[in-house]
């Protein structure tokens, strides 16, 4: 790295510099030096971007195609990170042109996707010569016991001995023989065909979690384990769908293909069973050991090449040799048939769920000490993610801000001692949460907190944000909902210019209700503010589907009020400002939110429960009041949005939303709605452009269930206008910013480019 350019006035010796300050005005020789100065500096950096243009890896996103150009390589539109990738890999992929290696790479630098290549014609089925029968190699009978994954006959009948085996039918894994497929318009199994198995889903470890005990059951059963410590992988106690890590290296040398093991899709429950000849358990879990004695109480994170579950067991287990079992938990209550032996761990990958066969001192360790780095998936970094964040941005740090760093194993109140004293600061505060454990907040034990209506609230003399450390995803339960409010509220010159100034930001959190949180109040009720930013957060909507089928209770998000909180009228009058309400990239239930508030809805999910047809829906967004099919929301402006529910709200403008249930705009007469879709249900809309309607255009999604992994993921039964003619011609939706539809079609140019002639490549999304 260079050294900094210093500015033509400090490289004077110091004599000059000394007597320019003594002239009068002083400072004469600096400002002429400086209009000199900058000129040469524009020069600079001029100069400086030219040489960094020579490089794809640095170069400006309009030099791409130029540098494209040279290397002969076609142009494409996308993310400029996968266009990069691209045009860096052309004169290695075309040396590799034709082989697998060079299509899964080319495939996983256009998309982020993991991918598997298979030539389908090696998996077809032929009838053999009675006089050179070779039911497979080496001659053993086609019906012997299984030793290994590639071992399964291609004559003969199937084995069906091995559940683990059999799980893999029908997958890009698939080790068995087949039929040759000739239903129209061409099945995947034929002699010409390329299948490209892509898992469109990323894969999101949580790096040490706690999660959530359930109970220590009696087995009771000789020759088995005394005790069965039961726990819920979610720290809420949530169904949740394990996700194995992706493991993975496009370029490696010699290439390396995907394996069944390394993609990042659901854990197979058959593949986890250790005594399964094809079970492969220590591909999908680890379990490991940490001093819990003495402090920090914190394991160390798993690196980015582990597997999808590790498991941090308290010391007392080092040493201790553990058998894996995959099973349905479901019925755990009534005891795991078989039962669980001393020293096994079954793990339910469908649901999320965790049991040790232990003795009793065992179960009371793990009950306490018990963590794990959990991996689920998820379509993007819409909601509380452990994801690269960047640090502080300037603005804040030229505030003078104070940094207050929380760790839940130095400190387990760290949250709420971060959090005391608001009123005595009169600069900004920044509340960084370093790990990704569960804090509970109760606002009425922080020091200084204030009150109003009988409601806690955080008073602020400056702006608050309080973020999750890059790669954490810290979970909050609240006791009571947040509500936040200036801390001085007059007509002094002083008081408008803080108010005026008044932010807070929430990064990366996890919200959700801890036991005792009033019944249907909202996470957020007091926002008091210029501004409210939620940032890449979850704020719990509910409405999981439980194991059983039905669907949790729905939360609200926020209930926002136009008297903002205030009892007197005095300060009422005095807060003279516009709150503007920015949810960014975030999951919210219900917002109830008066006309006093402007929204800003951005690649974010809004979840009032309501699905695709089920019409006229729940509100999502509405006025916070008794009756809000007769009042009116806020001004709401959306910029990729996914709304399962009713909109009732002042005025609506933006583009890339989906709305499933009717929207209503009072003033309908002012603003734009462009590249969105509609419910058709007796909408309300403001002039629109390039729209289309559920009624009459086919929308799908994969879930609308919230904790599902395909959770508000657009379905490739969703009507073509919803999947490509968006925003940047691309999906609508929350997650359009991902540029889905850019990756798929780049995919499909590059697979035409790098296969041979013959060969007819077919894509088959598997998550």
């Amino acid at each position: 790295m260079g050294t900094p350019r210093l500015a033509m006035f400090d490289r004077l010796p110091e004599i000059y510099r000394i007597r320019d300050t003594e002239q009068d005005p002083p400072g004469q020789l600096q400002a002429y030096l400086g209009a000199i100065d900058r000129v040469q500096t524009a020069l600079h950096d001029d100069i400086a971007a030219l040489y960094l243009d020579f490089f794809i890896e640095t170069c400006n996103p309009w030099v791409i195609p130029y540098i494209a150009d040279l290397v002969g390589t076609s142009h494409l539109a996308g993310d400029p990170h996968d266009l990069r990738a691209d045009v860096a890999r052309t004169v290695r992929n075309r040396r590799r042109k034709g082989t697998l290696g060079a299509v899964e790479s080319v495939v996983f630098a256009l998309s982020g996707w993991a991918v598997s290549a298979v030539e389908m014609r090696e998996r077809l089925l032929w009838a053999q010569h009675l006089n050179h029968q070779r039911p497979d190699a080496g001659g053993v009978p086609p019906l012997s016991l299984l030793t290994d994954i590639t071992a399964a006959r291609r004559g003969g009948s199937v084995t069906l001995r091995d559940p683990a085996l059999l799980s893999l039918i029908g997958g890009p894994f698939d080790p068995f023989a087949h039929s040759v497929d000739l239903k129209p318009p061409g099945g995947a199994y034929n002699l010409p065909d390329l299948a490209i198995f892509l898992w469109r889903l990323k894969s999101y470890r949580v790096p040490v979690s706690q999660p959530a005990f359930y109970a220590i059951n009696t087995v009771g059963k000789p020759g088995f384990a005394p005790f069965a410590a039961c726990f819920k992988l979610h720290p809420m106690a949530e169904p949740m769908v394990l996700f194995n890590s992706h493991r993975f290296t496009a370029d490696a040398d010699p290439p390396l293909l995907a394996s069944l093991d390394a993609v990042p899709g659901p854990m197979p429950a058959a593949r986890l069973t250790q005594d399964s000849v094809a079970g492969h358990p220590e591909a999908y879990v680890h379990v490991t050991t940490y001093d819990q004695t003495t402090a920090p109480k914190r394991p160390a994170e798993p690196a980015s090449d582990d597997v999808g579950l590790v498991l941090h067991l308290p010391q007392d287990f080092a040493g201790t040799a553990w058998t894996f079992r995959g099973a349905n938990l479901c019925a755990w209550d009534g005891g795991l048939q078989p039962p669980p032996r001393l020293s096994e761990i079954v793990i339910d990958p469908d649901r999320g769920r965790l049991l040790f066969g232990v003795g009793a001192a065992e179960a009371d360790l793990l009950d306490q000490f018990l963590l794990v780095s959990a991996s689920y998936g998820f379509s993007g970094p819409t909601g509380a993610h452990p994801i690269s964040r960047p640090s502080t941005p300037t603005s804040w740090q030229e505030q003078t801000a104070i940094l207050r760093r929380v760790n839940f194993h130095d400190d387990i109140a760290g949250l709420q001692n971060a959090l005391a004293d608001l009123p005595s600061l009169d600069r900004p505060l920044i509340i960084e949460i370093d790990d990704s454990m569960t804090h509970e907040l109760d606002l009425t034990a922080v020091s200084g907190i204030g009150s109003e209506g009988g409601n806690p609230v955080l008073l602020l003399g400056a702006s608050l944000w309080i973020r999750a450390a890059s790669s954490e995803r810290p979970v909050i339960m609240l006791k009571q909902p947040l509500g936040f409010a200036p801390l001085n509220v007059s007509l002094s010159d002083a008081d408008q210019a803080m108010m005026g100034m008044l932010m807070v930001r929430l990064e990366g959190l996890y919200l959700t209700r801890d036991t005792g949180f009033p019944a249907d109040a909202p996470l957020i009720g007091r926002a008091a503010l210029n501004q409210l930013h939620v940032l890449g957060c979850t704020l719990d909507p509910g409405g999981f589907l439980d194991v059983n089928g039905s669907r949790a209770p729905l939360w609200s998000g926020m209930h926002l009020t136009d008297d903002f909180g205030f009892t007197s009228a005095t300060k009422l009058a005095a807060f003279q400002q516009v709150p503007d309400i920015q949810v960014e990239r975030s999951i919210t239930g219900r917002l109830a939110i008066g006309v006093s508030y402007t929204l800003t809805l951005s690649g974010s999910i809004v979840d009032a429960g309501t699905g695709v047809g089920e019409t006229p829906g729940a509100f999502a967004v509405c006025a916070p009041t008794v009756t809000p099919e007769d009042d009116w929301g806020p001004e709401l402006i959306v910029n990729g949005m996914t709304c399962f529910g009713r909109m009732r709200v002042t005025r609506a403008t933006g583009n890339g939303g989906i709305w499933t249930g009717r929207l209503e705009a009072h003033d309908n007469q002012a603003g734009c709605i462009s590249f969105s879709c509609f419910s058709g249900d007796a909408d309300r809309i403001p002039p629109n452009h390039a729209c289309v309607f559920a009624t009459t255009s086919p929308l799908r999604f994969t879930s609308e269930s919230f904790g599902s992994p395909g959770y508000a993921q657009l379905a490739d039964g969703s009507d073509r206008h919803i999947r490509e003619q968006g925003p940047s011609d691309d999906e609508m939706g929350a997650f359009g910013y991902l540029l889905n539809t850019h990756k798929s079609k780049n995919v499909g140019i590059r697979l035409r480019e790098y296969t041979p002639i013959g060969v007819r490549p077919i894509v088959i999304p598997v998550t």
